[in-house]
């Protein structure tokens, strides 16, 4: 009895938990809304599916108000290559409990994805740093850190900057490889 005991509380111990890193203080609906291109990321395996073998991963966000509350979120890639066949994703960010803390769900060719807690830790006039991440049984994560730019390129130096604050505030738990 003891050892089934035991069995059934060690993965509860050793359980793996979703971070909740707080919403940057500069977000805004008004400063997210619009078109970001996805210049890097660390993902794990379970966190890529739908991005797998793709590239030139753009995501649009269309707020429902600019001052506050959630919107519509589309993801757009190319399979392989920049002419690949297109591979996209569309779904809701409900606030949580602050602005830019979101709950996310997408559909994935008509079907519903799992619900994802997303959230904004960054975010300036040019860039963006998107955390999200879905728990799962026996206390393993599915987590990716997005680095997004207005523009489809990001300058070497801030990069670094965006890098050095993921590694700050610990976001890649499992010290992935940048992508």
């Amino acid at each position: 009895m003891m050892l089934y005991t035991l069995l059934l509380l060690v993965p509860v111990i050793f359980a793996e938990k979703c971070l909740h890193p707080p919403p940057s203080p500069n977000y805004s609906n008004e400063l997210y809304s619009g078109r970001w291109y996805e210049v890097g990321k660390y993902q794990t395996l379970g966190g890529s599916i739908f991005q797998q073998g793709t590239v030139c991963t753009i995501a649009t966000y269309d707020p429902y108000e600019l001052q506050e509350g959630g919107g519509d979120i589309g993801y757009s890639s190319r399979k392989h290559d920049p002419t690949g066949e297109f591979v996209n994703a569309t779904g809701t960010l409900t606030v949580v409990d602050e602005p830019g803390h979101f709950l996310q769900e997408l559909f994935f060719f008509g079907f519903a994805g799992p619900s994802v807690d997303y959230n904004v830790v960054w975010l300036d006039e040019d860039t963006a740093i998107e955390y999200d991440c879905n728990p799962h049984v026996l206390g393993i994560i599915d987590y990716c850190v997005h680095f997004m730019s207005r523009t489809p390129t990001i300058d070497a130096a801030k990069l670094e900057e965006l890098q050095t604050f993921v590694a700050d505030m610990g976001l890649n738990t499992h010290g992935l490889e940048y992508q």
